[in-house]
């Protein structure tokens, strides 16, 4: 085993948990492992992808990796124990072992998951995002077809698939390095996952007319629905994050969509606006349970007092959403969580609250 990795692999794991003890809010871990690296730039592509993969697996598998480990729980201890051999593994199918140390999520998620899907589903849901993220490509249609960088990219050798659910996606089967291709450089695909795909198809927005991204973010998901509108109609993108919300302005500008605003906090037409949406998304804040695979530090984390507080404040912002949607528009709803508190019975209560019906099961 490389030492100099090994050592890496220690240094991050303890630069990242002091993180999270001191900043709040801290970065995730998939933005913290790209800081990480550009502060360690004699780390080669091989040493990278080596420290980030055990960085990820590290962070599913420390419930299990500290209860089979010899006290106390630190990162010398699980590392130990994880690269020691593959036995451990195997504790997963222990069923003498409570469900939520097999499938290595803390008892009061695994509880919360348990309660909405029963003790079978939770497991399968467990198991799936405890298992590597996959990396989708979305096309910009705006500029070329699916079935064009399908082929370029397939030309060069890069193993990808159509995406089945995503009409605008592609799927790399394995790691590749994307970001140095002319197809990326020349703005014809972006790396987005399938379900944000998905989320912004409910959007079925079309030439000349209206749409507000209400958490626009960077603007992923304006990126998905603003191609079949042809520049006619508008996007309006806010986002409380001015930040963020500026980087859509390069993003737009490679994907060739002109028909758009940025909206940031306090910006004068946010007022003239309301009533005059024929879409409105929201892409809520929540407690990110469906994001595991791509960061699973977030699930040690989680607790059902901090979920309270992302439901009253998904229905503060659904509120503040709805007053710009004109008589016979759509709002759509979306969070990345698996919970039925920030999903289902969420669009009860708004269904119930402001006289709403769902128009899309």
């Amino acid at each position: 085993m490389n030492s100099m990795r090994v050592r890496h692999l220690e240094n991050a794991l303890g630069l990242f948990e002091q993180m999270r003890k001191n900043d709040t809010p801290y970065l995730p871990l998939d933005l913290f492992l790209r800081r990480y690296f550009q502060g360690h730039r004699f780390l080669d592509s091989q040493d990278r992808a080596w420290i980030a993969d055990k960085t990820y697996d590290l962070y599913r598998w420390r419930g299990l990796l500290d209860h089979i480990s010899t006290p106390p729980h630190t990162w010398v201890n699980r590392m130990r124990t994880f690269f020691m051999n593959d036995r451990w593994r195997s504790q997963t199918q222990n069923t003498k072992l409570p469900h939520h140390v097999r499938c290595s999520f803390p008892p009061e998620l695994f509880r919360r998951l348990e309660g909405g899907l029963g003790t079978k589903v939770a497991r399968d849901v467990c198991d799936i995002l405890n298992e590597p993220a996959m990396t989708t490509l979305r096309v910009n249609v705006a500029r070329v077809s699916r079935d064009k960088v399908f082929s370029y990219l397939s030309a060069r050798s890069v193993p990808v698939e159509k995406t089945l659910s995503s009409k605008i996606g592609l799927l790399l089967a394995r790691k590749h390095k994307m970001l140095e291709l002319p197809e990326y450089k020349l703005g014809y695909f972006e790396i987005q996952d399938e379900s944000s795909q998905l989320i912004a198809s409910r959007v079925d927005a079309k030439p000349g007319e209206l749409v507000l991204d209400y958490c626009a973010g960077s603007g992923g998901k304006a990126l998905c629905f603003a191609p079949p509108m042809l520049n006619q109609g508008h996007v309006f993108m806010h986002d409380p994050r001015d930040m963020m919300l500026y980087e859509a302005i390069r993003r737009m500008r490679k994907a060739g969509i002109k028909n758009y605003t940025l909206l940031p906090p306090a910006h004068p037409l946010l007022p003239k606006l309301r009533t005059k949406m024929d879409w409105v998304l929201v892409d809520a804040p929540c407690s990110q349970t469906g994001a595991l695979r791509r960061n699973p530090d977030m699930k040690w984390t989680y607790s059902d007092e901090r979920l309270w507080q992302w439901v009253g404040l998904q229905r503060e912002i659904f509120e503040c959403a709805l007053k710009y949607l004109k008589d016979g528009g759509k709002i759509v709803y979306a969070t990345c969580s698996t919970l039925e508190e920030e999903n289902a019975q969420q669009v009860r209560f708004f269904c119930e609250r402001f006289g709403l019906y769902l128009s899309h099961p």
